[in-house]
């Protein structure tokens, strides 16, 4: 809460405290005296006046906002090919966090704070030593001069869709989260290469 919240009789006994203390506001803390009754008021004005500065601190931070959350999607360009306008409240509060903390995103890390906001524990690496024989499952085949521009995004073997071992014949790539796909192709370097693999 930005502003702490009064009650009418606290703002009223607040604006009574500035009156002179002498004869001619001498009833400003007397119940139904006129004075006491304009004061009255006065401060419920007041709260309302401080009830819109909270409802404005509240509606520019987009994890509680309410009426400006088409503002706050328009703001950050939702809906787009990989983020809907729909869904509940909740989840709207969360595509516009998910798009404001992917728009700088240049680390491992920060790619891996846009997976853990949709839920998902990755491991990212930047560049790929592609090593030499034996090789170690799970491999992945690249050539010299693609490693150091590829990001490896790594998720967890519990987020597989079918888990292994896997049934003759089967795409590598299956099952991989759609929404992480679309916002990792959007927001990598343009001349890398992602590639999801499970652990």
């Amino acid at each position: 809460m930005f502003i702490k919240e009064r009650t009418v009789t606290e703002q009223t006994d607040v604006l009574a405290s500035y009156l002179p203390n002498d004869n001619l506001h001498a009833l400003k803390n007397k119940e139904g005296s006129n004075l006491r009754k304009i004061l009255i008021g006065l401060a419920s004005q007041w709260l309302s006046f401080r009830n819109t500065i909270n409802s404005i601190y509240y509606e520019y931070d987009p994890s509680q906002t309410t009426d400006l959350i088409e503002e706050w999607e328009t703001f950050v360009g939702i809906p787009d090919d990989c983020i809907g306008n729909t869904g509940t409240l909740e989840q709207r509060r969360l595509n516009i966090l998910l798009k404001l903390s992917g728009i700088n995103a240049t680390t491992a890390e920060q790619f891996e704070a846009i997976a853990l906001i949709l839920g998902y524990v990755v491991d990212v690496q930047a560049g790929l030593d592609i090593g030499g024989f034996p090789l170690v499952l799970p491999f992945i085949l690249l050539d010299a001069a693609e490693a150091p521009f590829t990001i490896i995004v790594t998720l967890s073997a519990a987020d597989s869709p079918s888990g292994f071992p896997l049934v003759f014949p089967f795409t590598l790539t299956d099952g991989t989260p759609d929404i992480l796909n679309c916002l990792f192709d959007k927001l990598k370097p343009a001349n890398t290469n992602v590639i999801f693999r499970y652990s």
